[in-house]
């Protein structure tokens, strides 16, 4: 069988390449990655010939935009067709060695298999520069059966030489509890289930600040870049540094921020990085908003090329980072998804615009949730938040809720109804499932 070649990927300076010697290093990749897609992967060859492209079409990275995109359902319906993991696998059953799957909450999960060789190229990414060593512990708040951000994260943290607990499924007092007695170096999770823990913590009297912990570590949603948000879990827990990861199953885990930015750095010798118009999918220059397209580059497993993540963000404008780091960043990290995006009387409205003013006002938990009610095109958007305070008077509340609907409307352009709940009225992260604060109603 045909196979790609083997890559360095233990090596810190291609984070820091010049813009000419990253380019030729993708474009090499890309053309290698082309060749063994239509050569060796049926689900590959049957898109390039519909689309009458030939691997010698291919010749760098100018030529991405003209390779069809590829998306979630297609390889759903790709995997139902050709179980167990779709006609797009480019190895042998003799090389599968590792399992993962897609969480599944927007429709049937996808199947993940990875080579030894692909396995360990993801773990090498992230021991480029190391966070963690030998003495430290890192604790894991959320499960890590078949989630590859998880699983690729504790074997990292191993090969560094520190201490991985996994305690996805002990209950949220016990996790707090391992915490003030391990008293760890990195804590991870969501950041909704995070700040959870933090209002679990203080009813139980358990001072996560005093713990120690260096760096919080945030995972799978939306909005962690958020400054409101950041400075909540900040004073919380007592930490400094919180990292935000980035990832997508059907490709890999693919970076995360710097001590010195909130934007995403994304690993370019692995992936190719482009963003594009959600509705036309025209690529877009670095600084506009859209929707994240990354190609694999390396990954000989399940090789996706121009993949459709449906999540929203922007490359940066800049040419490098203050930290020196040079491949392609996503701007304030993810901003939603596109599935989250909402259509609301001629506005795009996101979520994390709504948390960012929820999270930055006094007198507020960190909860809220988004209802949408209406029918025949005619919508309205109900914003539901918790008071913090104990016994607050009518007087208070009033001012409260009027503050919220004055600031909601100048972040998102268009108004709510504000509807203030009693302290722990709204659901709550469970630490296991992703949590939806968006309730829409409209038929």
């Amino acid at each position: 069988m045909e196979r790609l070649p083997e890559y360095l990927i233990l090596d810190h300076r291609v984070d820091r390449l010049s813009h000419q010697d990253l380019y030729r290093l993708q474009s090499e990749r890309l053309r290698a990655m082309v060749a063994y897609c239509y050569h060796q992967i049926p689900f590959w060859r049957r898109k390039f010939d519909a689309a009458g492209l030939t691997p010698a079409d291919i010749r760098g990275m100018d030529d991405l935009h003209r390779i069809p995109f590829c998306t979630k359902d297609e390889l759903q319906e790709d995997q139902a067709q050709h179980p167990p993991f779709g006609s797009y696998v480019g190895i042998p059953r003799s090389l599968w060695a590792h399992y993962a799957a897609t969480s599944g909450t927007t429709g049937r999960p996808l199947r993940r298999v990875l080579s030894a060789r692909d396995w360990q190229y993801m773990i090498d990414r992230f021991r480029r520069n190391p966070t963690l060593g030998p003495g430290d512990i890192a604790v894991i708040l959320g499960p890590v059966d078949a989630l590859i951000g998880p699983m690729v994260s504790s074997e990292t943290v191993a090969a560094m030489g520190a201490m991985v607990v996994q305690a996805g499924l002990y209950d949220s007092i016990t996790k707090l509890r391992l915490i003030s007695d391990l008293r760890p170096a990195s804590v991870s999770g969501t950041a909704s289930y995070l700040m959870y823990l933090a209002e679990v913590a203080k009813d139980n009297g358990i001072d996560l600040p005093g713990i120690g912990i260096r760096v919080l570590s945030a995972f799978g949603e939306p909005g962690i870049a958020l400054e409101e948000t950041r400075n909540r879990l900040r004073q919380a827990w007592g930490v400094n540094r919180i990292a935000d990861g980035y990832g997508v199953t059907e490709i890999f885990p693919l970076g995360g921020n710097c001590a010195h930015s909130t934007s995403l750095h994304i690993a370019s010798d692995l992936v190719g990085t482009e963003i594009v118009d959600p509705e036309t999918g025209e690529s877009l220059a670095p600084g506009e908003i859209g929707e994240v397209v990354i190609t694999n580059l390396v990954g000989e497993s399940q090789p996706l090329l121009r993949y459709r993540t449906r999540d929203i963000s922007r490359l940066a404008v800049e040419a490098a980072c203050t930290c020196g780091f040079t491949g392609s960043r996503l701007e304030g990290s993810i901003i939603g998804r596109v599935d989250d995006m909402i259509w609301l009387r001629g506005v795009n409205v996101f979520p994390s615009a709504i948390e960012a003013v929820v999270r930055k006002l006094p007198g507020l938990s960190p909860e809220y949730q988004i209802v949408i009610n209406g029918e025949n095109g005619l919508a309205s958007l109900t914003i539901r938040a918790e008071s913090s305070a104990e016994n607050p008077s009518a007087t208070e509340l009033s001012a409260l809720q009027e503050r919220l609907g004055r600031e909601i409307r100048e972040a998102i352009r268009v108004s709510a109804t504000i509807e203030l709940v009693s302290p722990g009225s709204l659901p709550r992260p469970d630490g296991r499932s992703k949590l939806r604060r968006v309730v829409d109603r409209r038929r």
